[in-house]
């Protein structure tokens, strides 16, 4: 019972928070073109960070472009980050992505909204696993890779999905599709920046991706 008591204590207070700026990634004006070249790509222990584009998408939620992230080769190992060149962000924020899964039969595609950054081994995400159709809470630490809340949802190839984070000085709640799934009492890396989180040779497009704060 004390444990429900702090998840909803935690998501109220992100959710009751006055926000004072806002910024949205969605691709779409030459602004954000450019910017792209100022995101940090982070290699994975494969050493394959792949490629991140800005192409147009008929089905894009904020028309016409999506941002695409192309595996380099066919390793599924690692992880892949693309860092959102403002921030740091201090401790109340929310922050918010859209993505689709394209799929292409590796069997193991998985994507994620960064938040909390400090560097490339130590971070918190939101993780969709469409491979196990699973969306967890996990911990980066150097050497770790730890998820301590997971949810059974339903993730699909072609279809586009939303991750939204709430994050206070004491955790962060995530939501899938606008439905509240995850909450935990956190306090590790209070300040960071956010970003998108890619598995391995998945490959999957991204739109609006936004902070408040």
């Amino acid at each position: 019972m004390a444990g429900i008591a702090v998840s909803f204590a935690l998501y109220s207070a992100a959710q009751s928070y006055i926000y004072k700026g806002s910024k949205v990634w969605n691709f779409d004006s030459p602004t954000d073109s450019a910017s792209l070249n100022q995101f940090l790509a982070s290699q994975s222990n494969s050493g394959d960070a792949g490629n991140w584009t800005i192409i147009p998408d008929a089905t894009a939620p904020s028309p016409p472009n999506v941002l695409e992230r192309i595996p380099g080769n066919q390793s599924d190992s690692g992880y892949h980050i693309l860092v959102m060149p403002d921030g740091p962000y201090q401790t109340n924020l929310q922050v918010g992505l859209k993505f689709k899964m394209i799929g292409g039969g590796h069997g193991n595609e998985a994507v994620g909204m960064i938040v909390r950054l400090q560097d490339g081994s130590h971070y918190f995400v939101l993780y969709a696993d469409y491979a196990a159709q699973r969306f967890s809470l996990c911990r980066a630490d150097p050497g770790e890779f730890l998820c301590t809340q997971d949810k059974n949802v339903a993730i699909s190839v072609g279809n586009w999905h939303n991750i939204t984070a709430y994050v206070s000085a004491q955790g962060i709640a995530g939501s899938l599709d606008n439905k509240l799934l995850l909450q935990r009492y956190d306090q590790h890396y209070q300040t960071g920046t956010v970003g998108i989180l890619v598995k391995g040779n998945s490959k999957a497009y991204f739109d609006d991706l936004s902070a408040e704060y």
